[in-house]
């Protein structure tokens, strides 16, 4: 067991910060590296069998709701479509598309789904939406470090851990104080150190870290609490962070993404293992440094309205946002290609899929946030996307008509939970097992 101390692993997540945003700085903002382009005869073609696949969901949807339809049914042929469509769309293999129900991601966020209402029956669905990416990403890095795929208590409360905090700081009702207060009596608790919570939210918190606290002793797994800690720290820093106008370096502004996102999934990482190589931990907080770009690129309007400082707001501002972006794509290349050295076989279908969706997912981003991309950049991006990108707002637009939301899409593909937030949508980096979401979301 490595002897890893809060000091090494602070310094640990300081030199691969520096390394990092060194490296986002050797990227290249002119040129993006993207997939081979798709020719017009192509798309075409994909747009008719998009179509003929919503078309045939949409009646399936009309029809729900009538007395003798067949969930059952229903749930296995739009099962089916939807894997048609990953293969003849997007170019996956049977491995790929079947690897998530393989794997058994479905079954733990079905579990998932029930363990949070029994822990808070109030929770919203796009609460449980949110936290339900990361037990996602918990699920990704099991696979990859040879592990069951498995809802573990502590990957169930750190899961948690992000809509109950984040409602508590989001909410008008408590001073600035109080949130102070809160984050400190927080960082206690994850040093295991007493402090009496101040209300029911607080409760919650410090029930949830006592669950990890169950299932990884403190004197077992200090690299579990090291990890929870450089997080918090990361997140505590980052709240600290000025509002624009004021001015920060963008070298700050991008050490502090990396920070944040990169701690962020290193902890998921110790929480699924208990314990990581140095090897281990490197890649770990490499692909959160990139999933935090690709939150922030997703977050860019919401993030101007609150005056964040991000990359994408601080390029947004200064009219760069295509440069910016072009950065993503190809640190993306660099970095994620990390992933090839876990070699657990059972992995690799995984891995292959979800190689695949993520420059795909990372035009829709841009897709669904066009107005800050030039219309040349939009073009380009577009050669390589299997469809126009005209249709696919055509489609999303027809779809909020209908009223098709993700919670009732969802729902309706999960016989035993009314609206389950990862059956399908069960990859953030594979865009065909997200199909129907990706859509309406």
């Amino acid at each position: 067991m490595s002897l890893l101390n809060r000091t090494d692993l602070q310094e640990f997540a300081k030199q691969q910060t520096h390394a990092l945003t060194n490296l986002w700085f050797d990227c290249s903002d002119e040129t993006p590296f993207l997939p081979a382009g798709i020719s017009m005869s192509q798309k075409l073609e994909n747009e008719r069998q998009l179509s003929e696949t919503l078309d045939w969901l949409s009646r399936q949807l009309e029809s729900s709701t009538q007395r003798g339809f067949d969930q059952q049914r229903f749930t296995e042929e739009a099962t089916h479509r939807i894997k048609q469509a990953g293969v003849s769309i997007f170019g996956l293999e049977n491995d790929q598309v079947n690897c998530i129900e393989q794997l058994g991601i479905n079954r733990t966020a079905e579990a998932f789904y029930h363990q949070a209402k029994a822990f808070d029956p109030f929770i919203s669905f796009e609460d449980i939406f949110q936290a339900s990416r990361n037990v996602w990403t918990s699920n990704y890095l099991q696979v990859l470090l040879g592990l069951p795929v498995a809802l573990t208590p502590s990957l169930f409360a750190y899961s948690m851990l992000y809509p109950v905090t984040d409602n508590y700081l989001d909410d008008p009702h408590f001073s600035l104080a109080e949130k102070a207060g809160f984050n400190k009596r927080f960082g206690h608790w994850l040093k295991g150190e007493s402090a009496i919570p101040q209300n029911w939210n607080e409760e919650d918190v410090l029930d949830l870290v006592r669950m990890v606290e169950k299932q990884y002793p403190r004197e077992q797994f200090a690299q579990v609490y090291e990890s929870l800690l450089a997080i918090h720290d990361a997140q505590s820093k980052s709240a600290r962070m000025p509002k624009w106008p004021e001015q920060l370096h963008v070298r700050r502004i991008a050490e502090m993404s990396f920070e944040k996102g990169g701690t962020s999934v290193l902890a998921d990482g110790f929480l699924a293992a208990g314990e990581l190589s140095a090897e281990e931990m490197e890649i770990i907080f490499n692909y959160g440094a990139f999933a935090q770009l690709m939150d922030d690129q997703e977050d860019i309007e919401q993030d101007l309205r609150h005056r964040e400082l991000t990359l994408f707001t601080e390029a947004a501002r200064h009219g760069k946002t295509d440069g910016v972006m072009n950065r993503v794509f190809n640190f993306a290349h660099q970095v994620l290609q990390g992933l090839e050295s876990f070699k657990n076989p059972q992995a690799a279908p995984l891995k292959k899929m979800s190689m695949k969706g993520i420059d795909l997912l990372l035009m829709d981003a841009v897709l669904r946030t066009e107005k800050y991309y030039s219309k040349p950049y939009l073009r380009q991006l577009e050669v390589s996307f299997p469809f126009r990108f005209e249709y696919l707002k055509r489609v999303r637009k027809t779809i909020r008509k209908k009223g098709i939301s993700a919670e009732r899409l969802i729902g309706l593909f999960s016989p035993k939970v009314e609206s389950l937030p990862i059956s399908v949508n069960a990859s953030e980096l594979a865009i065909a097992a997200r199909l129907p979401v990706m859509l309406v979301k």
